[in-house]
């Protein structure tokens, strides 16, 4: 998305230079680049907002897979002693599941 801004500010200023020649007047030529560049300019940050915004996106993921990772506490099965991810609710080795909370009290 980026690349097709710069190549289309890039045509911009093509076009208002031979826009501004065709006039024959140096004012209109003038005219015609000013307006050429400014356009361009503003097409040009777009694409570098884009590319810093992909680029805080890109690092954003990258911080939320090591959060995650630093963050993974895991579980020792008490009837195994086998050690897995908190995540899953019953122990691979053996399949033995923990008692909810609320079954305990009772």
């Amino acid at each position: 998305m980026s690349v097709a801004l710069v190549v289309v500010g890039v045509i911009v200023i093509i076009i208002s230079v031979i826009s501004g020649l065709s006039t024959g007047a140096l004012f209109g030529f003038f005219i015609w680049l000013t307006g050429g560049v400014s356009v361009s300019l503003i097409l040009f940050a777009f694409s570098q907002i884009i590319e810093n915004q992909l680029n805080i996106l890109y690092q954003l993921q990258v911080q939320n897979r090591f959060t995650r990772q630093l963050h993974k506490a895991s579980i020792q099965c008490p009837n195994c002693d086998y050690e897995y991810d908190d995540t899953l609710t019953s122990c691979p080795n053996c399949g033995h599941r923990e008692q909810s909370k609320l079954s305990k009290i009772r």
